[in-house]
């Protein structure tokens, strides 16, 4: 397949390398000028575009069998040109990476049929806009960790760990990979897709054991849980699209130091 990712951070890299493994033909996008140069030095083929662009300007995109949407801006508007253009090529699949924040903190458990939103994110409105596509993916991620994310740095002193009795909701950077990948062999259908590890352990016990794996300092937790929790439900994923988690448990996941 040839593979358009707009954007070029965290998770589209690894993901590009990934699936030019397979072999498949990919493309990066940047709108840095020394990325761009970066990016070439590392071997990928990359591309300078903004979402302010005219895509059409970039047939690598446009002629793409599938375009993944890695990019954290989340002003709906610039997308608008992008999702026309796609409209115009019902056979391009289109696949976005949005993020479990949609679901409200209420105490429930969400899956994907859950009306239990957060209205004002702004990710639910570039969801819809995609939604308007042929073929088109929405993949809900929750935390992410991996490489240069431990969650042993996410508190550190003085910050505090409110709502120490609320569940984690994590994912590793492996199974973000995964489940793309897998979401790319599904042509046929357009679906919403949480990606969450199994478990949710209390946040304080988790953040400050995390810490403690890296000799940091550890932090304090609150006394009181204030706000609801949530749980990411991730059957779906595993029901769909017949994916094995590699990393299920948050207890054991594969971190660097």
């Amino acid at each position: 397949m040839n593979i358009g990712i707009i954007g070029s951070g965290w998770l589209a890299q690894p993901l590009a390398e990934a699936l030019q493994a397979d072999g498949h033909q990919v493309w990066l996008t940047t709108r840095s000028a020394d990325k761009l140069t970066q990016l070439q030095a590392k071997g990928f083929a990359a591309i300078p575009f903004d979402l302010q662009d005219d895509i059409k300007d970039h047939p690598a995109l446009t002629q793409a069998d599938a375009l993944i949407l890695a990019t954290t801006c989340k002003t709906a508007s610039l997308y608008r040109q992008l999702i026309a253009c796609n409209q115009q090529h019902p056979s391009q699949q289109l696949i976005m990476i949005s993020s479990t924040s949609v679901y409200q903190n209420n105490g429930q458990r969400h899956d994907e049929t859950s009306t239990q939103l957060n209205e004002d994110n702004p990710f639910l409105a570039i969801e819809a806009m995609v939604q308007s596509c042929h073929k088109h993916h929405i993949l809900r991620l929750a935390g992410l960790v991996g490489p240069g994310r431990h969650p042993g740095r996410f508190f550190q002193p003085p910050k505090t760990i409110k709502n120490p009795n609320n569940g984690v909701n994590l994912i590793h950077l492996d199974d973000c990979i995964g489940l793309l990948k897998a979401l790319l062999k599904q042509r046929d259908i357009n679906a919403i897709v949480n990606g969450c590890a199994d478990n949710h352990p209390p946040k304080g016990e988790y953040y400050q054991l995390m810490a403690k794996k890296l000799d940091r300092p550890v932090p304090e937790v609150a006394t009181k849980t204030e706000t609801p929790d949530k749980i990411i439900d991730n059957q779906l994923s595993k029901e769909l699209l017949s994916y094995r988690y590699l990393h299920p448990d948050v207890w054991h996941l594969p971190l660097d130091s």
